[in-house]
């Protein structure tokens, strides 16, 4: 009964509600999120093969879903068209393509970036081409989620075998299978963290099997399709001699660089050199760190000062990566010190979407933290303040959700501290 209810919902929710309901929108969230919580603590009920199979099936329930929280697909659709025009989707601004009436109209009126420069990268690229294919943008969306839901079919059987090498009981991977905002984010809005968190896994997995090459060609992968996991490469720090550390590195950067190659034969880097410019010198949603120091900006300076605070808060987020991962004993496992690397940079961020921390459920669920998942639930109530035409973000909800959110990490590691502290006596 819970299995069908949460299918139901997930057919609301999905193909039925408008980002702009928003108490629809979140009430039937909180209603999912309670049947998810009632069915992974059942989870001794389920077997390995049917959480999979019930995981995957909630996947193909949006199959046919026009995303209905984010825009981003058309501006993947967008960059797929150009290169089938023979145009470099990295060269032109949309809004300088669309006075040439190049692509259909209607499509560029559902970008929500028509004057940023394409930032995604070739890989991502060539499945966008792929979707592209398509005149009709139904069968595009349907072909990208195609993609998206063969890398989570791939976390799906992964995870088990990763969790069993850890000493766990493989089917806590019901706490990903199933989690609403796994589905709706990743199969649902077409979100490419479904490939960062398969590579990540991956990368886990081969590095537990002492398989190390493997392991960097796999973090080199996840890099390839989001720079964001490179930050994860200094958790490697004390888990590998200097020696075999430095080849790591450089091994996985070559599959990230090799991956990035057509940016030679573009005009990219100028492109999204403006681009990450503008992100971190303009973008701002549900901050935690920055906006307390974008409230004291206000108060000393009398204006929005995130053209400084965005780059020093960079800045902060890499000092405090390498220190916490100097610092980290090598006893502790590469999942845990990957999930605080994420953390840090999480604390610093001036951007935080709710299928960001996607990859810190993942990493929770090999390291024994419950916090993740509550933040899965926190997250979503970001999306309250959606109007038909706008975005007011409310900042109420975000003191919420960061200061729940922490208590329950203090709460966490305080009982984990004293735990290992009982174990040793």
């Amino acid at each position: 009964m819970a299995l069908l209810l949460m299918s139901a919902l997930l057919i609301s929710i999905s193909y039925f509600t408008f980002r702009f309901e928003s108490i629809l929108l979140i009430g039937q969230f909180v209603a999912l999120f309670a049947l998810y919580l009632l069915l992974a603590f059942q989870k001794k009920d389920f077997s390995l093969k049917e959480i999979i199979t019930f995981g995957i099936l909630f996947r193909f329930l949006l199959l046919i879903l026009t995303p209905n929280l984010s825009e981003d697909v058309y501006r993947f659709l967008w960059d797929g068209k150009l290169w089938w025009e023979g145009i470099d989707a990295y060269a032109f601004l949309p809004s300088e393509i669309a006075k040439k009436n190049i692509l259909n109209p209607e499509l560029f009126a559902q970008l929500n970036s028509p004057n940023y420069f394409s930032i995604y990268p070739p890989l991502n690229q060539l499945i966008f081409a792929t979707g592209g294919i398509f005149e009709d943008t139904t069968l595009g969306i349907i072909t990208i989620r195609l993609f998206i839901i063969l890398a989570e079919i791939g976390t799906l059987i992964l995870l088990p075998k990763v969790l069993l090498k850890n000493g766990k009981d493989s089917k806590l991977s019901l706490f990903y299978a199933f989690n609403p905002l796994v589905i709706l984010e990743l199969s649902g809005n077409l979100h490419f963290e479904a490939f960062v968190i398969f590579f990540l896994l991956w990368t886990i997995y081969e590095f537990e099997k002492r398989r190390t090459n493997k392991s960097a060609i796999a973090i080199g992968l996840a890099i390839s399709f989001k720079l964001v996991p490179l930050i994860l490469l200094a958790s490697f720090f004390k888990k590998l001699d200097l020696k075999q550390y430095i080849k790591f590195i450089l091994l996985a950067c070559l599959v990230a660089v090799i991956s990035f190659l057509p940016f030679i034969f573009s005009d990219a880097l100028e492109g999204i050199s403006t681009s990450t410019s503008l992100y971190f010198m303009n973008f701002e949603f549900n901050a935690s760190l920055y906006y307390l120091i974008r409230e004291i900006g206000f108060v000393v300076k009398g204006y929005n000062i995130i053209g400084t605070a965005g780059p020093l808060m960079g800045i902060l987020a890499f000092a405090g990566m390498v220190i916490f991962n100097i610092l980290a004993s090598s006893k502790m496992k590469l999942p845990e010190r990957m999930l605080w690397t994420y953390m840090i940079y999480f604390l610093f961020a001036t951007t935080v979407h709710p299928w960001y921390v996607l990859p810190i459920l993942l990493l929770g669920i090999l390291c024994d933290y419950k916090f993740p998942v509550f933040w899965t639930l926190t997250v979503f109530f970001t999306y309250w303040g959606y109007t038909q035409t706008a975005y007011q973000e409310h900042l109420a909800i975000v003191a919420v959700e960061y200061i729940s959110l922490t208590v329950f990490i203090v709460f966490e590691v305080v009982k984990r501290i004293k735990n290992n502290r009982q174990l040793y006596a």
